[in-house]
C-alpha cells in the first residue's frame, strides 16, 4: 500500500479517536443509560465503519464518507453496501443496547 494512504488512515484514525473520546465524555451528561449507549455506538460506527471505495481495490474509507460523496457526484446507485453496513450496525447495537437495558432490570 502506498504511504500516503497509510498516513492518511493514521491522521483519520487519531482524529477520530479524539473526536470519540470528547464525544463519551459529552455523552456522560445524558441521563438514560440507553439514549447513551446508543449515542456512543452510533457515533462510533459512523466515523470508524471501514468500505471499500469503489473500484478502488484494496482501498477503504470511512463508509460514511463513501455514502456524503457517492451522493453528491451523483452515483448513488454504489452507496447501497456501504449504506446497508451503516444501517445494520448502528440497528444491530440499538436493538442489543436495548434488549441488554430491558433485561437489567
Amino acid at each position: 500500500m502506498d504511504i500516503e494512504y497509510q498516513i492518511a488512515w493514521g491522521i483519520y484514525l487519531g482524529a477520530g479517536l479524539i473526536f470519540f473520546s470528547i464525544w463519551c465524555w459529552i455523552s456522560q451528561f445524558i441521563a438514560s443509560s440507553l439514549f447513551r449507549a446508543v449515542s456512543r455506538a452510533t457515533l462510533f460506527f459512523l466515523i470508524f465503519l471501514p468500505w471499500n471505495l469503489p473500484g478502488e481495490g484494496w482501498h477503504f474509507a470511512p463508509a460514511i464518507l463513501i455514502v456524503v460523496f457517492e451522493f453528491f457526484i451523483g452515483s448513488a446507485d454504489k452507496i447501497g453496501g456501504a449504506l446497508f453496513a451503516l444501517a445494520l450496525s448502528i440497528g444491530s447495537s440499538t436493538v442489543f443496547f436495548a434488549l441488554r437495558a430491558v433485561f437489567k432490570r
